[in-house]
């Protein structure tokens, strides 16, 4: 081989390489996902490991769920409490029943035995007409039960005289408290007095006239309070309205059998 001169290295021209002059060719673009086939294969790298969802129980070690455990033990604590209320109500009600059976407790009953007016004088002045009166009632108070006694508080006696154009209130008591025994009959006494009530003049010359002939008619209400002794026991007292039917002398001295006076319990429930 003859030896020559050094042959010049022919040099790469590297990617992308545009010549420069007139005679250079436009360089194509590479389409979107291009792969040059002479690049090394890639390797696809593994996703990251999705964690798994853990319980709320085991998410915190050595924590106990305290919001569900507070709300199971509120709910334990009001089921446990309905149930205990619902079982007293059934048991009260259940005693209730069989002491109503047992006791058979009944309200008494009330009677005038008899209105007396002492004094009832219209005295007709310059400037009006004016009532003076003094009136004593007797009631009869019974008590029907057999197993229960009545206690009564103190409370007040009412006397009316009875008029077509209203009634004119003629004096009011005191009455003290007692207490009645089982199948025991009580006179409740009281006297009220009345000074100076102002009356209109035609209502005055009615009333007086017809106190003269008897015919005058007198309307008695009693306020007080009932209670029952029980085995010894008393309960509370609950306010009572007596309302007795108006009376006239005639009636009273005839020695009439009158009608029986109506209760108000509590002052608005109407019990004959």
């Amino acid at each position: 081989m003859v030896d020559g001169p050094a042959a010049k290295p022919v040099l790469q021209k590297p990617p992308g390489y545009r010549a420069e002059g007139p005679a250079a060719k436009p360089m194509l673009q590479r389409p979107p996902g291009y792969r040059d086939p002479a690049a090394p294969p890639v390797v696809a790298s593994n996703p990251p490991k999705r964690r798994s969802q853990l319980p709320p129980t085991f998410r915190h070690a050595g924590k106990a769920p305290c919001r569900r455990r507070r709300r199971f033990s509120c709910c334990c604590l009001c089921c446990w409490l309905l149930a205990t209320g619902l079982v007293l109500a059934f048991l009260l009600a259940v005693a209730g029943g069989i002491a109503y059976l047992w006791f058979q407790p009944r309200l008494p009953s009330f009677r005038v035995q008899s209105v007396q007016a002492s004094r009832f004088r219209v005295a007709a002045r310059s400037d009006g007409s004016f009532l003076d009166a003094a009136t004593a009632v007797r009631i009869l108070a019974s008590n029907p039960n057999g197993k229960i006694g009545l206690v009564y508080g103190g409370g007040e006696g009412q006397v009316t005289v009875v008029d077509n154009d209203g009634d004119v209130e003629v004096g009011t008591a005191p009455i003290a408290g007692f207490e009645q025994g089982k199948k025991n009959a009580t006179v409740v006494r009281f006297s009220a007095n009345a000074q100076g009530v102002m009356v209109d003049d035609a209502v005055g010359s009615r009333l007086e006239s017809r106190f003269r002939s008897k015919e005058i008619r007198f309307g008695v209400e009693v306020r007080t309070r009932l209670g029952f002794r029980v085995v010894g026991t008393a309960t509370g007292k609950v306010p009572i309205r007596v309302l007795c039917s108006a009376v006239s002398l005639k009636q009273v001295e005839r020695g009439q059998t009158l009608p029986k006076c109506r209760i108000n319990l509590f002052r608005w429930i109407n019990l004959h």
